[in-house]
């Protein structure tokens, strides 16, 4: 009794999926192979392979994070020592960083970074 059922679920569902119209296919191959670094990603095309960037920990409480490379530049939020950073690059005394736990990229002053 139970495989009965068990039979007409599965056939039930395979007949639903027939009827609406699902097809499950593979998707297509690249059209011609990716440049050296790059990737195929269906529905994108070639993408870069993104590169492994260093990160960085923040040593003081409070540290600005800013819009640019200098303390006129507009504030756009405050991160916590013991906060980890990646380096996104540097610029005489300022590192530009992605704040990933608050989903922001910024620049802090270098010196407070470990």
């Amino acid at each position: 009794m139970k495989s009965l059922r068990a039979m007409c679920l599965v056939l039930g569902v395979a007949t639903l999926l027939a009827v609406s119209g699902c097809v499950i296919s593979t998707p297509p191959p690249p059209p011609q192979p990716c440049a050296e670094g790059f990737y195929w990603s269906p529905g994108y095309g070639c993408l870069a392979i993104p590169v492994a960037a260093p990160y960085a920990v923040v040593n003081i409480n409070g540290l600005a994070l800013r819009s640019c490379p200098s303390t006129k530049c507009t504030m756009l939020n405050s991160l916590y020592a013991g906060e980890q950073v990646q380096v996104l690059g540097a610029q005489s005394g300022w590192t530009q960083v992605w704040a990933y736990g608050r989903g922001q990229v910024g620049w802090v002053a270098t010196k407070y970074l470990n």
